[in-house]
């Protein structure tokens, strides 16, 4: 009896708590909740659950990103002009990969949008992890094969630029390459943000083709 009775102790919680996060994430505002216990209150709010499960990370799909100029990607990188191109095998692989060098560099970029989730407590710096690797057998010029991201605040079809860490070296094995955004006053639950990721890939002989694998934000 005893073991049922803790079972139906941890199914209520897990109910109640899940019906706080739904209500809080259909919140637009910031809302309190108090729950009354034996051994006092427990509050629950957008920054208390934030500090229970973090911002929640999923990585951005892929085929969401878009051109520089906001128009849709292409099996083929460099169409349209300086964008990576979608590369997928169905069951095996998909990825983002920009042109295939030739003894000289190639530089190819993808922006993506996203909204800062409902659990976002305002002047966190925002993390961005992207992995990043290089194929072919050409001879890579490592200082010159990097990633880098720029980032925007977009409210009502104005963007504003925002603070990010430098570029960083793409190793040819992949990596996972950490960037932080430094929020600014606008960014807060619910803000949309531009991100835009540009590899450069340089080769001084032989043919590299760089690929990003996954982008995911509040890694």
């Amino acid at each position: 009896m005893l073991r049922h009775s803790r079972i139906a102790a941890v199914l209520t919680c897990a109910i109640l708590f899940a019906g706080i996060i739904g209500a809080l994430a259909q919140s637009g505002t910031l809302k309190q909740y108090t729950v009354p216990t034996a051994i006092g209150d427990i509050v629950f709010n957008r920054t208390t659950l934030s500090n229970i499960m973090g911002q929640l990370s999923r990585p951005l799909p892929l085929t969401s990103g878009k051109s520089d100029l906001g128009v849709s990607l292409t099996a083929a990188a460099g169409t349209p002009a300086g964008a990576v191109g979608i590369s997928r095998t169905a069951g095996t692989s998909l990825t983002l990969v920009g042109e295939t060098t030739s003894s000289n560099a190639k530089t190819d970029k993808v922006i993506f949008e996203f909204n800062m989730p409902d659990t976002y407590i305002a002047g966190t710096p925002i993390k961005v992890t992207v992995n990043a690797s290089v194929s072919g057998s050409g001879t890579l010029t490592g200082a010159s094969t990097t990633m880098t991201m720029t980032a925007y605040s977009e409210t009502d079809g104005v963007e504003t630029a925002l603070t990010v860490t430098a570029a960083q070296q793409i190793v040819a094995a992949g990596s996972n390459l950490v960037f932080m955004v430094t929020p600014n006053s606008a960014i807060t639950a619910g803000r949309r943000i531009v991100i835009g990721l540009t590899m450069l890939v340089t080769s001084s002989s032989g043919s590299n083709t760089g690929v990003i694998n996954a982008v995911v934000p509040f890694s």
